[in-house]
C-alpha cells in the first residue's frame, strides 16, 4: 500500500466501504431468508401436531404425507404455542432454523468474501502496474529535463495513461527537434562570426596600415593616393562580405520567399553579360552566349541573375588573359540547363568536394579576390528554386558549372 497514490488509496478505501456494507446487506438476507424458512418449518409442524391430535387413529407417518387442512394447522398452532413453538420463537430454540441460518451466511459471506478478495487482488495489481508505469513516464521525462532528449518512456499499448505518455514522448521529440535545430543555428552562428572576424581582420589590418603610411608621408602625393586607392579596395572588399553574409543570412532564415515568374532565359543572361562585360573586355577574356533565344524559366529573376553573375565572376578569376567563358542553356522535357564553362585553370580533384562551403579557400588557388561565399550563395539560391548545381572540372583545362531546374512541360 505504501508504493500506491492517495488516489489508488481512496479507490480501495471505498471498495473496502462497499465490501462492509455488502457483508451486512447479505447478513439481512441471511436474516429474511432465515425467517422465511422458519414460518414455513413452523406450518408445516402446526399442520402435522394438528393431524396427529385430529386424528387418534391415523397412521403416525400419514400426518407428513396426507393432506392437512387449515382445522388441522389451527389446532397444531394452538397446541405447540402453549408449549412457546411459534413463528416469533427465537431461532436459538430451533436447531434446525439456526442450522440454516448459520449455513445461509456462510454461504453468502463466503461467495461475497471471494468476489472481493479477487476484486482486491486485481485491483491491486492493476494499481501497482499503473503506479510503476507513472513513475517509469516521470523518471523518464525527468531525463529529458536533465539533458537527456533521446530519453522516452516505454510504452508500445494503448488507451489510458499510455495515450497521454504517446503524446508525451511526440512532444519530447518535437522538443528534441527544435533543441536540435538551435543547437545547429548556435553552432552555425558561431562559425559564421569566427569566419567574419577571420575574415574583416585582414582588411582592417591592412587599412590600419595603410592609414599610417598615409599620414606619415602627407608630403607625398603619389604615395597617399596609392594608399588611398588600395584602402579603397581593402573598404570595397569588407564591404563584399559583409553584403554577401547578409543576403545568406537573410536566405537561411526564411526571410525571403522566392518570386517564381516565368521569365526568359536570353534576357536574363544579356544582364549578365553586360554586367561583367567591362571587366572581361579590361582583362582580355571573351564572355559568350549560347541557347535557344524563346526558351523561359520559372524563377526569381533578380536571384537567378545573382546566382549566375557569381559562378561567371568565379570564371572570370580564374581565368587568365585570352580566357573564354561560354553560358549556354537547354529545355529538355522536364529539366532546364543552365551552364557556365571556362577555360580557366580548372579545380583541383580535392577540392571538389569543398567549393561550395563557405569561406573556403583552395591551398592551390592563385586569386587574391575572392571571399568564399559567391558559390555558397548560388548553390542556396539554386536549392531554394527547387534546382541543383553540379561542377566538372580538370586541371589547367577548365570548368563547368550545371545549374539544373525541374519543371512541367505545359509550363
Amino acid at each position: 500500500m505504501r508504493n500506491l497514490g492517495k488516489e489508488a488509496k481512496t479507490l480501495l478505501l471505498g471498495i473496502t466501504i462497499v465490501c462492509v456494507l455488502s457483508l451486512l446487506f447479505a447478513f439481512g438476507i441471511s436474516s429474511v431468508l432465515t425467517k422465511n424458512f422458519q414460518s414455513s418449518l413452523v406450518n408445516h409442524d402446526y399442520g402435522v401436531a394438528g393431524y396427529l391430535l385430529n386424528h387418534d387413529d391415523a397412521y403416525v407417518l400419514s400426518a407428513f404425507t396426507d393432506e392437512r387442512g387449515e382445522e388441522d394447522i389451527l389446532c397444531g398452532l394452538n397446541a405447540l404455542s402453549l408449549l412457546g413453538y411459534h413463528e416469533a420463537a427465537p431461532v436459538r430454540l430451533l436447531p434446525a432454523v439456526s442450522a440454516y441460518q448459520n449455513k445461509v451466511l456462510l454461504s453468502l459471506c463466503g461467495l461475497l468474501l471471494l468476489v472481493f478478495a479477487a476484486i482486491y487482488v486485481f485491483l491491486f495489481l492493476y494499481l501497482r502496474r499503473q503506479r510503476k508505469a507513472v513513475w517509469d513516464a516521470g523518471r523518464a521525462i525527468q531525463e529529458f529535463l536533465d539533458g537527456n532528449t533521446a530519453s522516452r518512456i516505454e510504452c508500445e499499448q494503448t488507451g489510458g495513461w499510455y495515450s497521454l505518455f504517446h503524446q508525451v514522448n511526440e512532444l519530447s521529440a518535437i522538443l528534441s527537434a527544435h533543441a536540435e535545430k538551435e543547437r545547429r543555428t548556435k553552432e552555425f552562428l558561431q562559425g559564421m562570426i569566427s569566419d567574419v572576424s577571420h575574415q574583416l581582420k585582414t582588411p582592417l589590418s591592412a587599412l590600419k596600415m595603410y592609414q599610417e603610411i598615409i599620414g606619415s608621408h602627407t608630403a607625398d602625393p603619389e604615395a597617399v593616393i596609392g594608399f588611398s586607392q588600395k584602402s579603397l579596395r581593402e573598404i570595397e572588399r569588407m564591404e563584399a562580405v559583409v553584403y554577401t553574409l547578409l543576403k545568406l543570412a537573410r536566405l537561411d532564415a526564411g526571410m525571403i520567399q522566392m518570386q517564381k515568374t516565368p521569365e526568359n532565359i536570353d534576357t536574363l543572361m544579356q544582364d549578365i553579360l553586360e554586367r561583367f562585360e567591362v571587366r572581361a573586355e579590361q582583362e582580355s577574356k571573351v564572355i559568350t552566349l549560347s541557347g535557344n533565344k524563346e526558351v523561359s524559366l520559372s524563377c526569381d529573376a533578380l536571384w537567378i541573375s545573382e546566382a549566375v553573375g557569381n559562378i561567371v565572376k568565379n570564371a572570370l578569376d580564374h581565368t587568365g588573359s585570352g580566357g573564354r567563358i561560354n553560358i549556354s542553356w537547354e529545355q529538355g522535357a522536364i529539366i532546364t540547363k543552365i551552364v557556365v564553362e571556362d577555360n580557366g585553370t580548372g579545380i583541383c580533384p580535392e577540392d571538389l568536394y569543398n567549393i561550395f562551403k563557405r569561406f573556403y579557400r583552395s591551398r592551390f588557388s592563385q586569386d587574391t579576390q575572392g571571399i568564399g561565399l559567391g558559390l555558397p550563395l548560388a548553390k542556396t539560391i539554386v536549392e531554394l528554386h527547387g534546382g541543383t548545381i553540379s561542377v566538372a572540372s580538370r586541371l589547367h583545362t577548365g570548368t563547368a558549372f550545371t545549374l539544373s531546374f525541374f519543371h512541367l512541360t505545359n509550363e
